[in-house]
């Protein structure tokens, strides 16, 4: 038979240090997000691209778009016959691993 745990271990503690939380320490505002590692990112945004020339035989083309980081890479959707195709896509690249 399982014993349950006294309800008093999952209750909130004060933890010392104080551990964030909106404190101000020295000359800084301190938070929770404090024990997070921040990570920074490229962001590449691409938009769109006007007056593409033909390129099969039926004189239309098919645009894509490839954003590439290092061994990293990013594909924009696929259209069909469009010679001014809007995609408003953003890939994210991590600086840890460009």
């Amino acid at each position: 038979m399982m014993h349950k745990p006294p309800p008093d271990d999952f209750s909130l503690k004060e933890t010392k240090p104080h551990l964030g939380g909106g404190k101000i320490t020295g000359d800084k505002l301190t938070s929770t997000y404090d024990l997070l590692e921040q990570m920074q990112y490229l962001y590449v945004h691409v938009v769109k691209v006007r007056d593409l020339p033909a390129k099969d035989v039926t004189g239309s083309c098919d645009p894509y778009a490839k954003v590439r980081l290092g061994n990293y890479k990013g594909i924009t959707w696929h259209f069909e016959k469009k010679s001014n195709p809007e995609w408003n896509q953003v890939f994210a690249f991590s600086r840890d691993r460009i």
